[in-house]
Formats: structure tokens, sequence, C-alpha cells
């Protein structure tokens, strides 16, 4: 059989051939017995053109539903899957391509699915795998950098593997923040739920009921009923008042005009702007990490974490901050004249480029944050359960008292 082979010499110089084998493996051991470091080896496809049309109907007939209902997204979890197979057998000694074609047979997620494919058949043309997926949406360019830097420096398991990590912790720490929010959104929703059932189906039954009975009705009583009343006319109102506003606060946040200052107001707020620092910082000095230690050059690493900071206020800082590098300056002083950074990563920034460890001591800068966010939700949930209980309990207060003060104050006159 015959192989087409990417491989780094010796002297470090990247070179393209072909090799027979028998099989890949015995190609494989040919290539390594030069001296030379595989990064990638295909098998020549066979194949004739004529077989075309009939795959092109045959993969129309077999269309799923995945085909019309994807959105082109993949979510990380997925991505993290697909990144620890890949590296499992990159190590074990499997080619790419066959690699691909076994992740692909078995992947459940559309987008992921035709990606694989097509990064099949670009590699059986001979194209690198960083190349490849470049050409994919499903690949940022971060994931993508990794993989080419793997690829030049013949490290291409370690490379896939480090992705894989990478996607983890971003997965870990979108779970941490959900989590954060979670807890007071449910009681905000449950809360919302019990005043319109309460407004919608009880208040008038117990209006009719005091109503026919004829007993004085207290002050607080009269107001319950006046809002009540007003809310079964009205709810449409509030249903179009709320749905308003959930509509101006995504497009003020998403829309490139105004994205900055909601931005800058969410770095404002008491609990929310420790949520968003701690998962920025976390987030991109983990990238910023990867990067480096994979050989990235660091002004493009720091562009590419600028990409994960989630936060235009924080993105304008390392905008600045590759800058000033651009300039000369060092990547310590530069984050700490940019204001945006905490003292922490400036320090670490400082003491990696001194002692040549800049990948580690960025590493150990987003394990700290990690677990400060992890600190950060346990104290915003303990925080938020008794107000939460509080403002729940407050609302049920109002109603039992405006219900059973007529009832009381009947009674005491029966008497």
């Amino acid at each position: 059989m015959n192989f087409k082979y990417r491989a780094r010499a010796s002297d470090g110089e990247i070179i393209e051939g072909y090799v027979e084998g028998d099989d890949q493996r015995s190609a494989l051991n040919s290539l390594k017995n030069r001296g030379l470091i595989v990064i990638n080896l295909n098998a020549q496809s066979q194949g004739s053109r004529s077989g075309k049309g009939k795959s092109s109907l045959k993969s129309i007939l077999n269309m799923d539903l995945g085909a019309i209902f994807s959105n082109g997204k993949v979510p990380l979890k997925t991505l993290m899957i697909f990144f620890r197979q890949l590296a499992t057998m990159e190590n074990a000694g499997l080619s790419l391509s066959a690699s691909m074609d076994v992740i692909a047979g078995g992947e459940k997620n559309y987008s992921l699915k035709k990606a694989l494919n097509d990064i099949k058949s670009r590699l059986d043309r001979g194209s690198p795998l960083s190349q490849a997926m470049s050409k994919q949406k499903a690949f940022n360019a971060l994931l993508v950098s990794l993989v080419e830097a793997g690829e030049e420096g013949g490290l291409l398991g370690q490379a896939l593997e480090q992705s894989a990590v990478l996607l983890e912790k971003q997965e870990q720490l979108r779970s941490k923040v959900r989590s954060a929010l979670f807890y007071p959104a449910f009681i905000m929703f449950f809360a919302v739920a019990i005043l319109v059932f309460f407004f919608m189906f009880l208040v008038p039954k117990f209006q009719e009921t005091f109503t026919a009975l004829g007993i004085e009705l207290p002050t607080i009583t009269q107001m319950m009923f006046s809002v009540g009343n007003w809310f079964s006319e009205h709810w449409y109102i509030i249903a179009l008042i709320f749905v308003g506003i959930i509509v101006v606060l995504h497009l003020l946040a998403t829309n490139k005009k105004t994205k900055k200052y909601v931005d800058k107001v969410k770095l404002k707020l008491p609990i929310m702007k420790d949520l968003i620092m701690k998962s920025s910082m976390a987030r991109s000095t983990r990238t910023l990490s990867a990067l480096t230690g994979a050989g990235v050059p660091i002004v493009r690493g720091i562009e590419m974490a600028e990409g994960t900071a989630g936060n235009v206020v924080i993105e304008e800082g390392y905008a600045e901050l590759r800058k000033s590098v651009i300039r000369g300056v060092s990547l310590g002083d530069a984050s700490k004249q940019c204001g945006i950074f905490p003292v922490l990563v400036s320090q670490m920034m400082r003491i990696g480029e001194e002692t040549g460890h800049l990948d580690n001591m960025l590493e150990r800068v987003a394990t700290w944050y990690d677990q400060e966010l992890d600190e950060q939700v346990k104290a915003t949930v303990s925080l938020l359960e008794p107000v939460m209980i509080v403002f729940v309990g407050g609302i049920i207060a109002i109603i039992a008292v405006s219900i059973f003060a007529p009832i009381t104050s009947a009674i005491v006159q029966l008497s």
C-alpha cells in the first residue's frame, strides 16, 4: 500500500512524501526508523468518481433530522470528548484518518459528525489536521492553534489532550456560573408563579365571599383586591412589560454599540462583578497558559485570550496589553499599567517572565481563580438563600394577613 506522510526531521524541517508498507503500522515504523517524527500518515484513496452520484443520493436518502434541526453549534462537552478520544487514538499509533472514521461513526451530534467527515476527506488529500480543522466552524482559532503547535513540535497527542483539558475546564467554569444564577432565578420564578396564581384564581373567589357576607374589609385587604382586579383585567400589560424588559436587555447586551456600557455596569454590580471578573480571569489566563505552553507566540496568545474574556471591558484590557507587549513592554508591567487586571495576575505574569515559566504561573492563576469562584458561588448561594426566603415569606405573610384579617374581624363582631 502507498501512504502519504507529513513529518518532522531531526533538524526540525517539515517534510512530505510517500512511503510504502503492508499496512499503516509498518509504514509508521518505517518512517520512525528513518528518524522522522510523523505528523500525518494517510493511505492513498483508490476510489473512483463513478460512485459519487450514488454516494450523494445515498446521503440524501439517509439524511436524518439532525441535518434539519442542527444550528451548527457543538457543545463544549462534546468537543472535549472528541479531543480526548482523538488523543487516545493518536498516542496508540492509529492514523488520524482512521481515527476520524471511528469517531465520526459513533458521533451523535450532527454538526460535529459532518465536520469530522469533511476533515477526514481533507486528511486523505494530504492536508494537515490543523488546516483541516480551521475550515470547520466547530473548532475555534484557539483549538486550531493548539493543534498546529502540536503538529509543529511533534507532540500532537499531547496538544490534543491539552485541548480536551482546556475545554473541560471551560465547561466546569460555565457550570459554576450557571449554578450561582440558577437558585435566585428559580426562587424569583416560584414567587411570581405564586402571585399570578393567587391574583388570577383565589382573589376573585375571596372577594365574592366577603362581599356576599357583608364583611367590612381592612385597608390592606381592599388594596389587595384592587390590585387583584387590575391584574385580572390588565394581565397582558404586565406580560408585555416583562417580555419588553427581557428583549431590551438582550438587545443592549448583544448590540456592539451598547454592549460595552452594559459590561461596564456588570462590573459595578455588587455580586455580579466578582463572578464576572473571577470567571473571566480563570478562563483567559488558562487559555494564555495553554497557548504559551504549546509554543504559540505571546502576542498571538494574548489575542486569543482576549477573545475568551467574555466581557468587553476586560477584552479591551487584553487589547491594550497586546499593544504594550508589541512595543517591548514586559508582560508584568504592561498588565499593571492596563488597570483592569488584578494585582495577582500582574505579579504572576512578572514572575513567570523572570523565571521562564510563564505558562505554569498563568495556570496557577487560573487554578486559584477557579477555587475562588467555587467559594464565591457557595457564598452567593448562602447569602441569597435567607434573602429569598424572607422575600417569599413576606409575600405569603401579606397574602395571609389580607385574607385572615377580615375573617378575624367578622368573628370578633359576631362574638
